[in-house]
């Protein structure tokens, strides 16, 4: 008998296997998920430069730089990055926004801490806002520079929780003071963990 006559007999008797699809969960890292994020690496952030993270959208006479010594939070170190949020001279609005695409997993919960100050109170005119994936579009947290329990100059530790949408999910931290207040904003030890419980 030729073989061609064989095959289709031979499919009935030998079991094929269907392979069910990959859970997008396990087939990436979760580890490592926020780079440098103590800015322990000493580089200065830039929209220029391959460091993991960026600076742009300027406003008004905002610069920033790496500030020592870091958070005196658990998990602190050397260095923090600094806002100096200042308006200019035709605009009242200041600021700029830090970022880094993360390596995230999709359908993965996580929470992402990180340590923050601000420098004075200025009546609130100065706000610190996070901002993380949250299904189709983005969540968000916003700090006033007045928000009753800050201390001007102490760190605050925060944690917030999301379901990554992508594998380069973005994290931003947008800096900004209006009416023609100044400030310095600090950021420190950022860290991403997988989280087990619900995010919505």
């Amino acid at each position: 008998m030729h073989l061609s006559l064989l095959l289709p007999l031979l499919s009935f008797l030998i079991p094929i296997t269907v392979a069910a699809p990959l859970d997008p969960r396990t087939t990436c890292s979760l580890t490592n998920t926020i780079s440098d994020g103590g800015f322990e690496s000493g580089t200065n952030p830039s929209a220029q430069t391959p460091n993991p993270w960026k600076v742009d959208l300027f406003f008004g006479s905002t610069t920033y730089s790496l500030t020592s010594p870091g958070s005196t939070l658990s998990g602190g170190g050397r260095y923090a990055f600094t806002a100096s949020v200042y308006p200019g001279p035709f605009t009242p609005t200041s600021g700029e926004t830090l970022s880094q695409v993360l390596k995230t997993c999709p359908g993965q919960n996580y929470s992402i801490g990180y340590d923050f100050k601000f420098n004075a109170t200025v009546e609130n005119a100065c706000s610190l806002r996070v901002e993380y994936p949250y299904k189709d579009t983005v969540g968000s947290v916003t700090w006033g520079s007045a928000t009753p329990g800050l201390v001007p100059g102490v760190w605050t530790r925060d944690v917030v929780l999301f379901q990554a949408v992508t594998k380069s999910d973005v994290l931003k931290v947008i800096f900004r003071c209006t009416n023609g207040a100044k400030n310095l904003i600090s950021v420190d030890n950022f860290v991403a963990k997988p989280y087990k419980g619900n995010v919505y």
